[in-house]
């Protein structure tokens, strides 16, 4: 009997050792199955020590019987119960209808005091097919290693069978020690390839969700990196779509940690710094900045940071999002330069008919005056004041030109006419300047203009490539059909536009002129609105060009 207290005992400590195991893997994941496995290894654990080890009278005692049976089958259903949750299947409500039902067969077999072989008999042959049952379900259902799911299945198969011969072999003093290490043993390989069947699975779902999250991280627009600050200053992770935002791939920045920051405006960096320094405060706070691509292009992009601490309160990582918000920084500005434009127009309307009747008449007495015999003397004084007096008028009507609601008359027409018919005026104004101007006109559909207001227009942009190119050089105008709009193009050679003036272009009395007036590209905006068309900006060192592209097909007549 010593040798049967023996192999209880080991048979508990494995058991118990098992169940802390699971318990701890449950308390870690929170996986529903290996939660039932744990309670399920909790009831063997407490039939070992109290009716196994012969603590409780079972045998001869309907009571003792009655627990032995309730914990018997209660592990039984239990570990059903998780094989189910594990293969993502529903549980049959008839095995608990069977369960219930040997309860009440073998504990009134009790009652009627038959042999313990036919009390014992229908709990054994339940619990070994369930043993069978979920043996073959590991098998057939699991999506995991042919060896592991085989070692489950196979474990549970054998322990099934063990408990078929419960009822033959217990009565069998000698085969009884022999009999509980057999089942400690397949209890034990039924734990241990359950802990590798769940490790493995565990490991097969890691590797779907990084695959799942890599897969949305490498196709997403925006750009996501890890930035390790500490030990050493390296691009963990920075995703593919940086090569679209930056120019630069992702293997320049593995390769040069300092590229993320070295990107950044000179005129934004103040700003960055005051950013990371007031970090996590100013990472509530979506930070934009310029950044100067590959190409040496500038964009607007905009990112949100959080920061990673240690716990002695050092950054240790910046983890982030980088967003391409040009395009919204474009719209704001042209929104912005059209609210402006709105409020120039509405001062034009409202004031410049006022402004003009009076200096006509002002203007009118002092030609009259002029002429007059006794103001000889002071004729070139009067000529000035008449000069003066027309330039206000030309203001005045730049001012008419923004107007908002200007009529225009649209009409079907040649854009290469009205370059054309221009041209002699357009070569007077080159060579006052030096310049030439040259023309490449390519065939292109009619398209609706007013055409004075198109004069307006190119006089205005060939006289500003002009006047940026005050040591002469080559203007060239050209027209041309580019995605299904015509296209005009007015290219000087001068030093090109400066960056905050560029930022800006359109805006009302902008200028780096002495004696502009700062509404010449406002009103170009503006009849470029009232044709439905748009103007785009090319501009570096040797030279700016603007394009109008105007609508070949059907153009909003304001």
């Amino acid at each position: 009997m010593e040798f049967f207290y023996i192999v209880i005992f080991g048979t508990a400590t494995g058991t118990f050792l098992l169940t802390l195991v699971y318990l701890y893997l449950y308390i870690a994941y929170r996986d529903r199955y290996m939660g039932v496995w744990t309670f399920s290894w909790f009831i063997l654990l407490f039939r070992l020590i109290f009716v196994d080890s012969g603590v409780l009278e079972w045998k001869d005692s309907m009571w003792g019987f009655a627990i032995f049976t309730a914990m018997l089958l209660s592990s039984a259903l239990l570990f059903l119960w998780a094989a189910y949750l594990f293969i993502a299947k529903p549980l049959k409500k008839w095995w608990l209808i069977i369960g219930a039902g040997i309860f009440l067969v073998s504990n009134l077999f009790t009652l009627l005091e038959l042999p313990f072989f036919y009390r014992l008999f229908p709990l054994a042959w339940f619990c070994g097919s369930v043993g069978i049952w979920a043996g073959i379900a590991f098998m057939r259902h699991l999506k995991a290693e042919v060896v592991s799911k085989r070692i489950l299945g196979y474990s549970y198969i054998l322990w099934g069978v063990h408990n078929l011969d419960m009822p033959f072999l217990i009565n069998i003093t000698w085969f009884a020690p022999w009999g509980y290490m057999i089942e400690g043993i397949l209890r034990l390989s039924v734990a241990i390839a359950s802990l590798l069947l769940y490790l493995e699975q565990t490991r097969i779902n890691l590797a779907q969700k990084e695959s799942q999250y890599r897969l949305l991280a490498e196709n997403a627009v925006d750009v996501i990196f890890l930035y390790k600050v500490l030990p050493e200053a390296k691009v963990e992770y920075i995703s593919p779509s940086v090569a679209a935002v930056t120019g630069y791939t992702p293997e320049a920045y593995y390769a040069d940690a300092k590229l993320l920051f070295d990107m950044i405006h000179p005129d934004d960096l103040s700003l960055f710094d005051e950013f990371i320094q007031n970090l996590p405060k100013s990472g509530t706070v979506p930070l934009t900045v310029r950044i100067v691509r590959r190409d040496q292009s500038t964009s607007w992009v905009e990112q949100n940071v959080v920061p990673v601490f240690d716990q002695a309160g050092k950054l240790i990582s910046l983890e982030g999002i980088i967003r391409d918000v040009t395009a919204r920084k474009n719209l704001e500005q042209s929104m912005s330069r059209m609210d402006r434009m709105n409020m120039i127009g509405e001062m034009a309307a409202n004031v410049a008919h006022e402004i003009r009747n009076p200096l006509t008449t002002v203007r009118g007495y002092l030609q009259i005056m002029g002429n007059k015999q006794e103001f000889t003397t002071y004729k070139d004084r009067f000529e000035l004041m008449i000069a003066e007096l027309d330039r206000t008028n030309s203001i005045i009507r730049e001012y008419l030109s923004l107007a908002k609601n200007k009529l225009v008359e649209l009409k079907h027409h040649d854009l290469n006419t009205s370059i054309t018919s221009l041209l002699p005026l357009l070569e007077a104004d080159a060579i006052a300047t030096k310049a030439n101007v040259t023309l490449s006109l390519a065939n292109i559909p009619q398209v609706f203009l007013d055409e004075n207001e198109i004069r307006q227009l190119l006089l205005n942009l060939v006289r500003n490539g002009l006047e940026a190119m005050p040591s002469g050089g080559t203007l060239h105008i050209s027209t041309y059909v580019e995605n299904e709009q015509v296209v005009l193009a007015v290219a000087d050679q001068g030093t090109g536009i400066p960056l905050h003036i560029l930022e800006n272009l359109g805006t009302p009395f902008l200028t780096t002129k002495e004696t502009g007036t700062g509404l010449g590209l406002p009103v170009c905006y503006r009849i470029a609105g009232r044709h439905n068309a748009t103007i785009d900006v090319e501009t570096t060192d040797h030279g700016t060009t603007f394009f109008v592209r105007f609508n070949s097909t059907k153009l909003r007549i304001a």
